[in-house]
C-alpha cells in the first residue's frame, strides 16, 4: 500500500487549483501557491540531481526561514529523512552531522568525512526561481513505519538528545494542526519559532495543507503591516513581540495566539489579550510525545487530546490513584521509541511503552490533567529550559543568601513560574537577601518569582535537593 500523502503533495493539489492565493511572507516578499509550489518542484528535481535518495538523512539549516522549509518538504517528499539545526552556535550539531548523509545550510560548516554538503547561496536560490520546464520529481515518501524526521530535546540540561520520529509519529505531529480545524484558507499564521523546533515545521506544515498561509521572522513592529490572525511559539517568545509592538497598537480582529513549552503568567496573557483580543491556547507536550494537552488554563489544568494516555507515578513508580501528585507518564500516537546513541537515559526515560516525563502533575478528572511543575532539575523560564544548579550557583554567590534552591511550580491561580526557597546569611534580612536575589536572575529575564525563606533546604538520603519536596513546600507556603 502507497504511504499517505506528505505536505508536498497535499500542498500540490491546492497550489495547481488556485496558484493565486499567498502561501509565505518573509521579509516583505509574499510568495503565492503557484510560485511556492514551483519552487518545492525545481528543488526536488535539485535533490535528485545532487544523489539524494529515498531513505537519506538530511540536516537543514537557514539563515532563511523559507527557504529551510522548502529544502525540508521537498527531501520529504523524496522519502528522505528531515533533520533541522541552527547554521552558527549549535552545539549539538556536530552529533547530529555524524548521523547524516546531506548537510545543506547558508553556512559552511564543519562535516565528518563522507557528509555531503551543499551551500544554500545565491546560486541555489537561483535555480528555485527558474521556470519549470517538463520534468518532474516522482514523490516517494516514508511509509508510516520508516523513519521520516530527526529530532531533538531542548538541550538545557547540556546536549540535546535526538530522537528518530516514524512516518506515523510525524504525521500526528502534523495532525494536531490539522484534525481540530485550526488552520484553514484565509489564516495567516506567525511562527515566532525557528524550524529546529519540531512543532514549528510540523505548525507550519499543517498551515500549508489546509490553505493558510505562514508568515515567518517578523518582529512586532511589523504586525500592523503583516495582520496575524493565528500566532504560535514559546511564551518568551511572544513577549519579546509584544516588547516590540507599536504604541497602542491593536489588531483589528481576534488572534488566535497558541503557546508551547511553558506556563503563560497572568501580565503575559493580559499583555496578549490587549493587543490580539482573541483565545490564548496554552499547549502541553514533550519532544518526546509530542502535544499531551491541548490547552492548560490558568491553574494548570487540562483536557488530554485524542490518543493520549496517561499515568501518575510514584516514588518506586507504582501508578497512584486520580488526586495524587506524583511524575507523569504518557504514552500517545506520536510518541518516539527513544534516544539516538543514548541507551541507558532511553531505558530510564521510555519503559514498556510509555515515556516517563520530567514533570510532575495529578489527574483531577476524567482525562483532565494538572500540571503542577517540574521533579527534576530543570525550571522552565518562558519556554526556555535551564538546569536549576546553573541559577543555583548565581544566587549563592551573593553574600546574603547562605544556600537556596530553584523549582519550576504552577500555582492555583497560575501567578508563579519560578519558586525559590532560601535559607539567608547569618545578621541578613529578607530585605537584602530579596534584592540580591532579584538582582542575579535579573540576566536570566523576566519571570515571576514565588520567594519563601527555610531554615534548610529539603535534601534525600544522597545530599541531593529532594525537588519533589521542594515542590511540595513551595506549593504549602505560597496557599498560606
Amino acid at each position: 500500500m502507497r504511504p499517505p500523502p506528505v505536505t508536498i503533495e497535499i500542498f500540490e493539489e491546492l497550489a495547481l487549483r488556485e496558484p493565486r492565493e499567498p502561501a509565505f511572507l518573509e521579509e516583505g516578499e509574499t510568495l503565492d501557491r503557484g510560485r511556492l509550489h514551483s519552487m518545492l518542484l525545481q528543488c526536488a528535481l535539485l535533490l535528485q540531481r545532487l544523489g539524494v535518495r529515498r531513505g537519506d538523512r538530511v540536516a537543514v539549516s537557514g539563515p532563511g526561514f523559507g527557504i529551510q522549509l522548502v529544502v525540508l518538504l521537498a527531501a520529504e517528499g523524496l522519502g528522505a529523512v528531515t533533520a533541522s539545526f541552527q547554521a552558527e552556535g549549535d552545539p549539538d550539531a556536530p552529533f547530529l552531522f555524524g548521523q547524516v548523509q546531506w548537510v545543506f545550510s547558508a553556512r559552511p560548516q564543519v562535516l565528518p568525512p563522507g557528509v555531503h554538503f551543499q551551500l544554500i547561496d545565491e546560486a541555489f536560490v537561483g535555480r528555485l526561481a527558474q521556470p519549470l520546464g517538463a520534468e518532474r520529481p516522482t514523490w516517494t515518501p516514508a511509509a508510516l513505519a520508516e523513519p521520516q524526521r530527526i529530532t531533538r530535546t531542548s538541550g538545557s540540561s547540556g546536549r540535546s538528545k535526538f530522537m528518530l520520529l516514524t512516518g506515523q509519529a510525524q504525521e500526528q505531529w502534523v495532525a494536531t494542526g490539522t484534525e481540530k480545524n485550526t488552520y484553514r484558507p484565509g489564516t495567516r499564521l506567525l511562527v515566532l519559532a525557528p524550524l529546529v523546533m519540531n512543532s514549528a515545521f510540523c505548525r507550519s506544515s499543517a498551515c500549508l495543507r489546509r490553505g493558510g498561509m505562514v508568515l515567518a521572522g517578523a518582529s512586532g513592529a511589523q504586525l500592523p503591516q503583516l495582520r496575524p490572525n493565528n500566532v504560535w511559539g514559546l511564551p518568551l517568545q511572544l513577549e519579546n513581540l509584544l516588547r516590540d509592538v507599536p504604541p497602542d497598537y491593536v489588531a483589528p480582529g481576534p488572534v488566535l495566539v497558541a503557546t508551547v513549552g511553558g506556563v503563560v503568567s497572568p501580565a503575559l496573557r493580559a499583555a496578549t489579550q490587549r493587543v490580539f483580543g482573541g483565545r490564548i491556547k496554552n499547549r502541553y507536550g514533550s519532544n518526546e510525545v509530542g502535544g499531551i494537552c491541548e490547552d492548560l488554563d490558568a491553574a494548570g489544568v487540562g483536557v488530554l487530546g485524542p490518543g493520549v494516555d496517561v499515568r501518575i507515578l510514584g516514588p518506586q513508580g507504582e501508578e497512584l490513584p486520580a488526586g495524587q501528585a506524583g511524575v507523569i507518564a504518557v504514552r500517545t500516537p506520536a510518541m518516539a521509541d527513544g534516544y539516538l546513541e543514548r541507551p541507558e537515559e532511553t531505558a530510564a526515560a521510555f519503559r514498556d511503552g510509555w515515556f516517563v516525563s520530567g514533570d510532575f502533575g495529578m489527574l483531577v478528572g476524567h482525562r483532565e490533567l494538572r500540571l503542577l511543575g517540574r521533579h527534576d532539575d530543570l525550571v522552565n523560564l518562558g519556554g526556555i529550559k535551564q538546569p536549576a544548579a546553573d541559577l543555583e550557583a548565581d544566587l549563592r554567590r551573593q553574600p546574603a543568601i547562605a544556600d537556596c534552591a530553584v523549582q519550576a511550580v504552577h500555582l492555583e491561580d497560575g501567578a508563579v513560574s519560578l519558586g525559590v526557597a532560601l535559607v539567608r546569611a547569618p545578621d541578613a534580612t529578607p530585605e537584602t537577601a530579596t534584592a540580591q536575589l532579584r538582582d542575579a536572575l535579573a540576566s536570566w529575564g523576566a519571570m515571576t518569582i514565588r520567594l519563601v525563606f527555610v531554615s534548610a533546604i529539603p535534601t534525600t538520603a544522597a545530599g541531593k535537593v529532594d525537588r519533589m519536596a521542594l515542590l511540595r513546600l513551595l506549593r504549602e507556603q505560597a496557599s498560606r
